[in-house]
């Protein structure tokens, strides 16, 4: 164990120094890694940050404890890349912002700009959150270190590396993330698969019967595949922060769009071997915890040596997803939010976003130590960040046409989020004691089970229209 514990310190040891030697570097290096790199570094950055604490960890959790359905996580985020890059890829790196709420501001203004970072702010923490409580699962569950004591070297080395290193570093290291990871993935899947089907019964004797179902199975049906899933887990990466921080370092529109679909491409493969890998662990070890599935796998079934080699396989997944979401949420919070409230030179604000970078990474630390499972904090963070800013950014590039007024957009950023964080409260307790038995049994009807996350998405829709359409008619009168 000592040899494969080195390998992951050396790993670490490797990304900090990667991090410390970038970390004299100007605002536009810190924030879009001075939009310099082509198609085969982004398509490996958009990867690998999909391929995070819950399209890694999370996908072989989901296909250990439902099957190849759990594939769906990262896959729905493959079919709303398509049209991503077919109608807003180019249009989002023309407009050379630094961040996404930059974006908000060139269509509305600050006073939508501003809420809209915060709702990135907050719900980002939980993100971020959902990949320390992945790296910290990988390492107690190999080294059996303790849960605190991991995440506590979890989000040290995440937040230190990305605090020197910001957007240049992690682009730049990226691609050979993804070989590691990809490697990681495949040597695991190997060695699993080998134990899994060198016992005296076959795999479908030690499985539910509706573990290989696909699309849809007993635990997860039309409902999550059509409607939840495209709602919360499908519009972030229509419209999210962190995907489209890799855009935003892209050389130009022309490769803005190309690593769009090759990341597409890249998922597909990489998602289904993650639920398969979880299915083979569930045939080897049917009693553990889904979370802890790949740990017990790796300490279990593999040598000394390759141990350290695996874990650092998807550690690099997890950390380059980390750092990402990380450094954009910083970013936000500096630029949108703080910098406002008073002129800054570059440097002063290059200065602020690194210290809003450790408030972020010590805010997700904290929400790690509560939570502690990756799939309940991503959707979390995806829920608040959807029901407030998914709507009004989506269309903000079709503002005239649509007739989306500043205002609409602004309540709608206010209205969807509030209502997203109140349905978050206690598993959306909170909200069905609000509205009553009678309230609560026809959103179930109008919206299924889990509307307390679809509700805020439909709320902002509604805002947006009825409000913008107000102040337009408002506006002619006056006129």
């Amino acid at each position: 164990m000592p040899i494969d514990l080195t390998v992951v310190i050396v790993y670490s040891l490797a990304m900090l120094f990667v991090g410390w030697r970038s970390r004299k570097q100007s605002g536009e290096s810190f924030w879009v890694a001075e939009r310099q790199y082509g198609t085969r570094r982004i398509t490996a950055s958009l990867t690998v940050t999909v391929f995070g604490a819950a399209a890694t960890m999370g996908v072989i959790s989901l296909g250990y404890s439902r099957g190849l359905t759990g594939a769906w996580l990262p896959l729905t985020g493959a079919v709303a890349l398509i049209p991503f890059g077919l109608f807003l890829a180019a249009r989002v790196r023309a407009l050379a912002a630094y961040t996404l709420p930059d974006i908000l501001k060139h269509a509305y203004g600050e006073r939508v700009a501003v809420p809209a970072a915060l709702m990135i702010a907050v719900s980002w923490c939980g993100v971020i959150g959902a990949q320390m409580i992945a790296g910290a699962r990988l390492l107690d569950g190999v080294f059996l270190l303790g849960y605190a004591p991991a995440l506590a070297i979890v989000a040290v080395v995440f937040v230190v590396y990305t605090f020197w290193g910001g957007q240049l570093s992690v682009v730049r290291t990226d691609s050979w993330q993804l070989m590691l990871f990809a490697g990681g993935l495949l040597l695991c899947l190997a060695l699993v698969a080998a134990s899994a089907f060198g016992g005296e019964a076959t795999i479908a004797d030690r499985l539910p019967p509706e573990h290989w179902s696909f699309p849809v199975s007993a635990e997860f049906g039309w409902y999550d595949l059509l409607v939840y899933y495209p709602l919360i887990v499908g519009l972030p990466f229509l419209v999210g922060p962190d995907l489209w921080s890799r855009i935003l370092c892209a050389r130009d529109e022309n490769v803005a769009r190309r690593s769009v679909f090759f990341a597409a491409a890249a998922i597909v493969p990489i998602a289904l071997l993650l639920a398969v890998l979880g299915i083979l662990i569930r045939a080897t070890f049917p009693d553990v915890v889904p979370d802890g599935a790949l740990p017990e796998a790796i300490r279990e079934l593999l040598p000394i040596g390759v141990r350290g080699l695996i874990a650092a396989g998807f550690l690099a997944a997890i950390m380059s997803s980390a750092d990402t979401t990380l450094v954009t949420a910083s970013t936000i919070l500096s630029l949108n939010v703080v910098s406002p409230l008073r002129p800054l030179t570059e440097t002063q604000r290059l200065r602020l976003t690194r210290l809003c970078l450790v408030l972020v990474g010590c805010i997700a630390w904290i929400v790690a130590g509560f939570q502690q499972a990756i799939i309940p904090a991503l959707l979390l963070g995806y829920t608040i960040y959807v029901g407030g800013v998914v709507v009004p950014t989506l269309v903000s590039f079709f503002r005239e046409r649509l007739g989306v007024t500043a205002t609409g957009a602004m309540w709608a950023v206010i209205v969807g989020g509030c209502t997203a964080i109140l349905g978050e409260i206690q598993d959306g307790a909170v909200m069905r004691a609000a509205l009553g038995t009678g309230g609560d049994s026809l959103l179930v009807s109008l919206l299924g089970p889990l509307y307390p996350s679809i509700l805020p998405v439909v709320l902002s829709v509604l805002v947006l229209m009825v409000v913008s359409r107000v102040t337009r008619a408002s506006h002619q009168e006056q006129a």
